[in-house]
């Protein structure tokens, strides 16, 4: 990571909420870098999700500005994988119970997919205690804003094999030459992990009871509270996302956040971070320091 020093530490969260009212120590993970105000990364899902790979070409970029923290949310990456059913919620009461065991205070937050969505509904949850909020490309907050998902592609299920974990790389990245032996084995490595795999199990349950039980759909929607965020907000999506594409899920929210700077990519994927690095991290500096 060039002169970017990595470190990668550990805290213990006293009390964090399943979607029940289960109450849990937490042990989390995250990756950190650089100094100065804090803005945090939140990875998206999938098989062998963490900090660390989500955002391997973005903390370099983002270090020499502030400090960098890149979580490993609940379930994911190296961060405890408790044997509960997850909500949406659950992590982003995650991510609030590590700010403010770190007291970080006002914080800028970066998401991607899955992540994304944990981010904004954090600062829809806390609106005071972010200053800016940059959102990647998010079939998740389109959906739980009821934006039609058009030719979306489903994403590849985790069924125990490292092969399973290259076939969801393809579908969330363009650039197949960025599917490295190192990044599969390293993923794999998490995915494999005891709770990882009931973790993503537990997640496509909740995204079934979101539209079965009205307390949770409410809890979990967006549409109408969106639009009223105070903070600067910034979105990046790839032109070729395959599993939220472009049309109609990003212009979709394009239309309905119409003074959200929107941000489209050429040749770039799901994970837009990884896929066009450079293209990327420019908007992002330019967006978090002003």
């Amino acid at each position: 990571m060039s002169n970017v020093q990595l470190q990668s530490n550990w805290t213990v969260i006293p009390q964090v909420r399943a979607m029940e009212t289960t109450v849990y120590g937490v042990k989390t993970h995250y990756s950190t870098a650089g100094h100065g105000n804090p803005i945090i990364f939140v990875h998206g899902g999938g098989p062998g999700a963490s900090g660390a790979s989500g955002w391997a070409q973005t903390i370099p970029a983002l270090a020499p500005h502030f400090r960098v923290y890149a979580i490993d949310l609940l379930g994911s990456g190296y961060t405890d994988k408790p044997m509960i059913e997850y909500s949406f919620q659950t992590l982003v009461e995650h991510l609030a119970g590590f700010i403010d065991t770190l007291n970080l205070g006002k914080v800028r937050l970066l998401g991607n997919s899955q992540g994304a969505y944990v981010v904004a509904k954090y600062a829809l949850d806390n609106p005071t205690r972010v200053s800016h909020l940059g959102l990647i490309s998010s079939g998740t907050i389109a959906t739980a804003c009821d934006i039609p998902d058009g030719e979306r592609e489903a994403l590849p299920r985790f069924d125990g094999t490292e092969q399973s974990v290259r076939n969801f790389l393809e579908v969330i990245l363009k650039d197949k030459s960025k599917i490295t032996k190192e990044l599969v084995t390293a993923r794999f490595e998490v995915a494999a992990a005891p709770g990882h795999r009931e973790m993503l199990q537990s997640i496509q349950r909740y995204r079934k009871v979101t539209k079965e039980n009205a307390a949770q759909r409410q809890l979990w929607y967006l549409r109408d509270r969106l639009p009223q965020l105070p903070m600067p907000m910034c979105m990046i999506w790839g032109r070729e996302d395959r599993s939220a594409p472009l049309e109609p899920m990003g212009l979709g929210l394009k239309a309905l956040l119409p003074n959200v700077p929107f941000h489209v990519i050429e040749g770039a994927g799901h994970q837009v971070q990884n896929d066009k690095p450079d293209e990327c991290n420019r908007i992002l500096v330019d967006f978090f320091t002003k």
